[in-house]
């Protein structure tokens, strides 16, 4: 057999185009990763511009109509106020992160470019996101659900407060007691990819050292070879 000749090629071949289907396979999946985790940003802001201008809506329009009658308790228009201030904060607030964030995801969603796709800010700027969908989905929603009983007690005699005190409150409990557990299955189900990520790579990794291990001993065998061949040569 000539020297430097690899006596299975047919091996050879077949371990490159394993290797070559193995990182399609795993562009692949990272594409998709950074188109999901995009078009996940991307609806969460749309989300939260449509909730929040819906709740400042709603403030503004309680604000301005509200009847105050003579002798209205002060704790209660204190706390009214307290309360729909600080809901069109969260409101204005979320909408001025979706304003500043939406336009760029938006831009990138629409070119259907991978190289594009790596320099979205949706990763970078995922804290404000979430922020924004936390002000939006639970804290305006939380305020909310308080400006309305408050309300009832500014507005109507007590019998009517009472009962819409009665209907809201219990909605206000199934909302925090959602929130949290909508929160930590959240957590729960990142906590998943990470572990399946990790073993995953920890899968390349094993793939990748079996592959280098196949190239150092068919080297060695070899260079085997090529040594008995000039032995006997000479």
């Amino acid at each position: 057999m000539p020297s430097g000749i690899d006596p299975n090629p047919c091996l050879r071949l077949d371990d490159i185009l394993e290797e070559v289907e193995e990182r399609e396979d795993e562009k692949t999946e990272q594409e998709r990763f950074i188109w999901r985790r995009i078009q996940l940003s991307k609806a969460k802001l749309k989300g939260v511009t449509e909730i929040a201008a819906l709740m400042a809506g709603f403030s503004v329009v309680a604000t301005v109509e509200l009847q105050i009658e003579p002798g209205t308790n002060q704790v209660l228009l204190t706390s009214f106020a307290i309360t729909t201030a600080a809901l069109v904060s969260a409101t204005m607030l979320s909408i001025m992160i979706c304003t500043c964030i939406l336009p760029h995801i938006e831009a990138i969603a629409k070119v259907n470019s991978i190289q594009l796709a790596t320099q979205s800010p949706h990763d970078l700027l995922i804290f404000y996101i979430d922020l924004a969908w936390v002000l939006a989905n639970t804290v305006s929603i939380f305020l909310f659900i308080v400006d309305v009983v408050l309300i009832s007690w500014i507005q109507f005699k007590p019998i009517q407060a009472i009962c819409i005190t009665l209907i809201m409150i219990p909605v206000l409990i199934l909302i925090c007691i959602f929130s949290i557990i909508f929160y930590w299955q959240t957590l729960s189900h990142k906590s998943e990819i990470s572990d399946r990520k990790y073993h995953e790579l920890e899968e390349l990794n094993r793939r990748i050292s079996r592959h280098d291990r196949k190239i150092v001993t068919r080297t060695r065998s070899n260079t085997s070879g090529v040594s008995s061949s000039s032995i006997f040569n000479i």
